[in-house]
């Protein structure tokens, strides 16, 4: 995921439990057990990840919530609070509206004429994003009402004429688009035999199609990251309790206390890894798409068929730079994950010399 020193400042209590040595350490293990100074500062990690969430997250309420914990000089324990609280209970209530605002176009669709408007307006809306079909229940509905109390009813599709070169442009997404959704759209517009499919997928499917992509796409990865961070932290505020017990005693008490260290920075080390691994397969993906749609720009711009080109233009500039920035962020997240991996590995293999200089 890309813009998404261990762990949240690493977390807040990761300040408390480790942040200093006590006068009455020690002095060989002054020297060698993990402080929070010592860690992949997680704090501005963190940070960015809900800027993330406030700036580009698809669900309004998750937006809302994560500025909330943003504004003035939102501390470590605000944003601890958002990612543990006010983030699942904004997706919660985005599920409720966006069930509920389904289920209303989804009957809309199902009670209205053959032929009108509300009928092929209530279709599209279906097909696409939640965003959408908020869109439509706000104001898409009203409108295709009122386009069917002028026409009687009656609705007709305004489509460009098909050519040959624009079948085969479809076929072309329908193999090769890195997209799900995508391909699996050009693939029923071809299988329904029928030009008017193939120009529905120009005029609505296709972007609809992207939407999706887009919106599973940033869904996936911020809660994957969001379950990456959850554990790190756990297992941080573990590995920090114990050494601050090891600290704190002597014999086989802070022997244990070194073992349980020891396995949590090792935990901290594979999870931060895969996390890292993940991170960089997402950044392929996004990759992808970013040339993709810098091929599908240039296709449009040598183009001579009677499809709007000049729309599909636009949408492939957007989309070839939005995905470079899913690019980018991804190679960002990767790159932290490596580096909290590497620095609980140094933490862990500290915790066994000190081991080997006790026996």
């Amino acid at each position: 995921m890309g813009r998404h020193t261990l762990m949240r400042a690493v977390l807040g209590a990761a300040l408390t439990v480790g942040a200093a040595i006590s006068a009455t350490t020690p002095a060989a293990l002054a020297g060698t057990t993990t402080t929070a100074a010592d860690q992949v500062d997680l704090a501005s990690f963190r940070r960015d990840f809900v800027m993330r969430l406030a700036l580009r997250d698809a669900m309004p309420e998750v937006r809302a919530e994560a500025w909330n914990a943003l504004r003035g000089n939102a501390d470590e324990a605000a944003l601890a609070d958002f990612l543990a609280v006010g983030y699942p209970n904004a997706k919660a209530r985005a599920a409720q509206r966006i069930d509920r605002n389904y289920r209303y176009v989804k009957r809309v669709n199902d009670f209205s004429l053959p032929g009108s408007a509300v009928r092929a307006t209530s279709a599209v809306a279906l097909a696409g994003t939640p965003a959408a079909q908020t869109e439509y229940v706000q104001t898409g509905h009203a409108k295709a009402q009122e386009l069917d109390r002028l026409n009687n009813n009656r609705y007709e599709e305004k489509l460009a004429r098909m050519a040959q070169e624009d079948h085969a442009y479809v076929a072309e997404l329908a193999e090769d688009d890195p997209g799900t959704q995508v391909r699996a759209a050009a693939n029923r517009a071809l299988s329904s035999g029928d030009e008017t499919a193939i120009g529905l997928f120009f005029k609505y499917y296709w972007g609809i199609a992207a939407d999706l992509d887009d919106e599973v796409f940033r869904r996936v990865t911020s809660d994957q990251n969001d379950v990456w961070h959850s554990r790190i932290r756990l297992l941080t505020e573990t590995a920090l309790a114990a050494e601050k017990a090891e600290r704190e005693s002597s014999g086989e008490l802070a022997r244990k206390s070194r073992a349980d260290a020891i396995a949590a920075w090792r935990q901290i080390e594979g999870q931060a890894g895969q996390s890292s691994v993940d991170w960089d397969a997402e950044r392929v993906t996004a990759d992808r798409q970013a040339a993709n749609w810098a091929s599908v720009a240039e296709h449009a711009r040598a183009a001579q068929t009677e499809q709007d080109w000049a729309a599909v233009l636009a949408r492939a500039g957007q989309g070839s730079t939005s995905w470079a920035e899913e690019a980018e962020w991804a190679l960002q997240q990767a790159n932290t994950w490596r580096a909290i991996a590497a620095q609980a590995r140094v933490n862990a293999l500290a915790a066994l010399d000190r081991d080997r200089g006790d026996s």
